[in-house]
């Protein structure tokens, strides 16, 4: 029974090991704390597609164990320019990430694109035709989470990627990024302990603002609940010590 156990145990142990665990953090280089780039977030890829029956259908594809391949940064050249690749659904797919820095030191996100690939290596395409398999490119421009260099972005609230160029039949509507906190120009020159100062997007400034007044609201509402209940027991006991008399 015990050797059955410990079969059992080795298997989950060989299965974890071999797999795949996206990065909490996308550093590079790797392995190192001299770094060029450093960033998080959580990512989910929208693609419309046509099924066998000419149906259109959407695929919702998050950026997670099951899904995540690799990824790579380039830093080099262009010196402006550094490169987040992110390698998912076994390799067959590809989003390219654009960090820029202009005349005016000021980084963001310039440009985002890539390809997918439909083929059935994997699930996210259900019944999708024949016709339409193989690679789809999709590329958009949009100007993001605009900083000094030197600092880092900050945007926990979700932030919608559109603008891609379509096709009639595979299209990519939206990229999704949320819980983000991107620094895309690092000093490499010195050992990154943590993100510069933050810039945070007025979305997550304008949802704390709103937070702020309900929690007031709800913390005078207890009080008030507190003080009614201490009340009724206080009236209860002065009643009955006058009943006794």
């Amino acid at each position: 029974m015990s050797s059955i156990f410990l079969l059992f145990v080795s298997m989950f142990i060989i299965s974890s090991a071999y797999k795949l665990v996206p990065p909490t953090n996308y550093t590079w280089p790797q392995n190192t704390k001299k770094l060029c780039f450093a960033g998080r977030f959580d990512l989910v890829l929208n693609v419309d597609y046509v099924q066998i029956d000419g149906a259109k259908a959407t695929a919702k594809i998050p950026l997670n164990n099951d899904t995540f391949e690799s990824y790579r940064v380039s830093c080099t050249a262009p010196d402006n320019v550094h490169e987040l690749t992110l390698s998912i659904l076994n390799g067959f797919t590809e989003i390219l990430l654009d960090f820029s820095v202009d005349s005016k030191n000021m980084t963001s996100l310039t440009k985002v694109y890539g390809y997918i690939t439909l083929n059935d290596k994997q699930t996210y395409f259900k019944n999708y035709s024949q016709a339409i398999a193989g690679i789809h490119k999709f590329s958009s421009n949009q100007t993001l989470f605009v900083t000094e260099r030197g600092n880092s972005y900050r945007c926990n609230t979700k932030t919608i990627i559109q603008g891609f160029n379509t096709t009639q039949n595979v299209t990519v509507t939206s990229i999704e990024l949320e819980n983000l906190r991107i620094q895309p120009f690092v000093d490499e020159s010195t050992e990154f302990n943590d993100y510069g100062v933050e810039r945070v997007c007025s979305t997550d400034i304008d949802k704390n603002s709103n937070l702020i007044p309900i929690i007031v609201g709800a913390c005078l509402a207890v009080l008030v609940v507190i003080v009614l209940v201490a009340y009724l027991i206080g009236r209860r006991r002065s009643r009955n010590g006058y009943q006794s008399v």
